[in-house]
């Protein structure tokens, strides 16, 4: 491909992209019993970017909005849940406040004031009643988090008529892992982490996964793929430079050679061709 066809092949991707969220939009702003819209999907599965762009597109729509991330309601570090391995618990439901969940949301959803909190991942400790929310006839809270589908949340107060739920997954028709290479370059670019770190971490991100949110991808309003057909060449070249530097004698080795060979037939994407604020921003590395 030339540069404008490939251009072209991530307008279509982008503009595909955006008229699902506008759906969403618009189903969310024709019903004011919807207070809650909850946004869930694995790591990687772009729920930072789905939940900004949705809040926007809410907004112009008619809809004034609010924004909570459940890793506002993490354990502080003292009162933190281990795992059978001895690491600490930032995956499942036990990681966090349920019970503190549950009262801010049932507020919420009953128009009374809710103190929402805000983690502090410096200190590793919750700076509670950081913000108060109070939700009028035509507000909406946008609720982003792995657990944002888990009934546990919502238990004894809230009906399907209050909440819209959309979970979000990247399947590139082709049975591969495209949440693992997004990670991979993310992980590389702005958390310092090598190929090794997170291959161990990915393991334990997709153990839980079934358990913890796949099973209520079901009960979702709206499902949707934020896989793009043009991300496999835009991550091909940094990708394929983290996983040849990963140990010969890694217990990843094999796997990663097979993911190297995979990437090595595609045509790379310059970084520069991306939108600004396209969900790929997530991953990538700009220019």
């Amino acid at each position: 491909m030339d540069k404008k066809q490939m251009a072209e092949l991530i307008r279509k991707d982008e503009r595909n992209y955006e008229l699902t969220l506008q759906r969403a939009a618009d189903e969310i702003c024709s019903d004011n019993n919807i207070k809650l819209v909850l946004i869930t999907g694995g790591s990687c599965s772009g729920k930072t970017t789905t939940t900004k762009k949705l809040a926007e597109l809410i907004t112009e729509t008619g809809r004034h909005t609010h924004t909570i991330s459940l890793d506002d309601f993490y354990r502080n570090l003292e009162e933190s849940v281990y795992l059978e391995d001895g690491t600490r618990d930032i995956e499942t439901i036990n990681s966090i406040e349920v019970g503190l969940i549950k009262q801010c949301f049932r507020n919420l959803v009953e128009g009374k004031k809710a103190n929402i909190p805000r983690f502090d991942f410096i200190s590793q400790r919750r700076i509670d009643n950081f913000e108060q929310i109070i939700l009028d006839d035509t507000e909406v809270a946008i609720i982003e988090g792995l657990h944002a589908l888990n009934p546990l949340l919502y238990e004894g107060f809230s009906v399907s008529s209050n909440t819209y739920r959309i979970y979000l997954y990247a399947d590139d028709g082709n049975n591969g892992d495209p949440r693992f290479i997004r990670r991979l370059v993310r992980d590389w670019n702005y958390r310092g982490s090598d190929a090794t770190g997170t291959y161990d971490q990915w393991d334990i991100v997709k153990a839980h996964e079934p358990e913890y949110i796949d099973q209520f991808a079901n009960s979702a309003d709206l499902r949707i793929n934020t896989y793009f057909s043009y991300e496999r060449g835009l991550f091909s070249i940094p990708a394929t430079e983290i996983l040849s530097q990963l140990p010969k004698d890694s217990i990843h080795a094999e796997e990663a050679q097979v993911l190297i060979k995979d990437l090595s037939v595609i045509e790379p994407i310059p970084v520069n061709l991306v939108p600004k604020n396209s969900l790929m921003q997530e991953f990538i590395k700009g220019t």
